[in-house]
């Protein structure tokens, strides 16, 4: 009973404060947004976590250095927030605020009729990475874990459904979901930087962690390229999303195994955060 009025009292938060966004507009709700979260940040339990994360990847920064990008990385989360009521009015094509670098990366293989993976990490404002694909005509099936609360879950299911994506709950149920999408000669897209405790080990900044295995599957199986995508915001509600090279099936059976493939794919992400370590969610516990 008091979870159900806990969760319900958190989404009529959001909820308000998506409609207020909308009314707004998306440049003074984004920076709404960062205003809020670096307040509420002050009293974050998680702070001591991004610390010890930060220990991990930076070890040669000092503690002056970690707490600042901890403050922008609370800033830039919020800011993230603000924009996701705008996310099915934002056009990416011929639009000045979005740089979209090497899309023939994301589109010659599909053009090709393959069925694809993409992955990215939360870095930047990650859901762009899906618009160009959406908005070229393509279809793609985002995966994606639940939120505890069933009602904020609604609402973000809400969110993506409007700007384009089909959308599949982790689970053995979503899993099926993934096999009948590929044998359809359909796209997939997965972020891939969070801990699963049931997954397998792969190396993370020379670390093991545990990973989700779908995306190395899922490619085993079906032969299937995969390819790394990352957005980066560049100042204020200007965003960077690039494609990189695809990754060819063949390349991939050469790697062999489950695990080195995603220790392989995790370098990508590696060095996203390491160009821009203030705009990844170092509050997550990866290790």
């Amino acid at each position: 009973m008091i979870n159900s009025i806990k969760n319900l009292c958190e989404f009529f938060l959001i909820f308000f404060f998506f409609l207020f966004s909308k009314f707004i507009g998306l440049k003074l709700s984004s920076l709404a947004g960062g205003i809020i979260f670096s307040i509420l940040s002050i009293f974050s339990n998680r702070n001591k976590l991004a610390i010890s994360n930060l220990n991990k990847v930076f070890p040669n920064k000092n503690i002056k250095e970690k707490k600042k990008i901890i403050r922008k990385m609370w800033f830039h989360f919020g800011r993230i927030i603000g924009e996701y009521p705008h996310l099915n009015s934002i056009k990416v094509f011929e639009n000045p605020n979005i740089d979209i670098k090497n899309l023939h990366n994301l589109l010659n293989p599909l053009k090709k009729s393959q069925n694809c993976i993409f992955f990215s990490a939360h870095l930047g404002n990650w859901e762009l990475t899906s618009h160009p694909l959406t908005q070229s005509g393509y279809k793609i099936h985002f995966i994606y874990r639940a939120p505890n609360n069933k009602y904020i879950e609604w609402l973000l299911r809400k969110i993506r459904l409007d700007y384009g994506v089909s959308l599949i709950k982790k689970g053995q149920e979503g899993a099926k979901d993934c096999i009948k999408a590929l044998k359809k000669n359909e796209s997939l897209g997965m972020l891939i930087d969070q801990k699963m405790n049931d997954g397998i080990q792969s190396k993370f900044f020379g670390t093991n962690v545990m990973t989700a295995p779908a995306i190395a599957k899922l490619a085993l199986k079906f032969k299937c390229s995969i390819i790394p995508a990352v957005c980066t915001r560049v100042k204020g509600t200007k965003f960077k999303i690039e494609y990189l090279e695809e990754i060819q099936y063949r390349k991939l059976k050469k790697i062999k195994n489950e695990n080195e493939i995603l220790s392989y794919l995790n370098k990508y992400i590696e060095e996203w955060i390491k160009k821009n370590p203030e705009q990844w969610l170092w509050i997550h516990n990866r290790w």
